[in-house]
């Protein structure tokens, strides 16, 4: 894989002290993503994931604990019920399903009546795929 060096961009840098302007040169490395056309497992995400960061895999798989802790917080009863996961494009929400009445109806399949269970008022997770994650399939 092959990374081509982004256009370099200046920077100007005053200090509060001298009034002195820098001139700093930075340079944006624009990494590609590799196809992957086989479904990984847990190892093997944590373990690429480890190579790209120079992380141990112990490391990054302390940082999906602690990401799990914060989404955890969001999704709870009093939690905000909104989180928006940086750079990945992945929404979730918690929202309330209401209460359902049993009820009565025909089978399409077997032509018979069916009775459906009453289900009590509760609390699920939506996803919602945002506009970089959108960009990203479409590419």
């Amino acid at each position: 894989m092959t990374v081509k060096p982004a256009k370099a961009r200046t920077v100007k840098k005053t200090t509060e002290k001298a009034k002195v302007k820098v001139n700093v040169k930075v340079k944006k490395v624009a990494a590609k993503a590799t196809v992957l056309k086989d479904k990984q497992t847990r190892i093997e995400i944590l373990q690429s994931l480890a190579e790209q960061t120079k992380l141990t895999r112990v490391q990054v798989e302390s940082v999906f604990d602690a990401l799990n802790k914060v989404i955890e917080g969001h999704m709870k009863k009093r939690g905000s019920g909104e989180l928006t996961i940086p750079k990945t494009g992945i929404k979730l929400r918690r929202i309330k399903k209401k209460a359902t009445k049993a009820r009565r109806m025909v089978s399409p399949l077997t032509s018979k009546e069916v009775t459906i269970a009453a289900k009590p008022a509760r609390f699920a997770v939506k996803l919602s795929a945002l506009k970089t994650l959108k960009e990203m399939i479409e590419q």
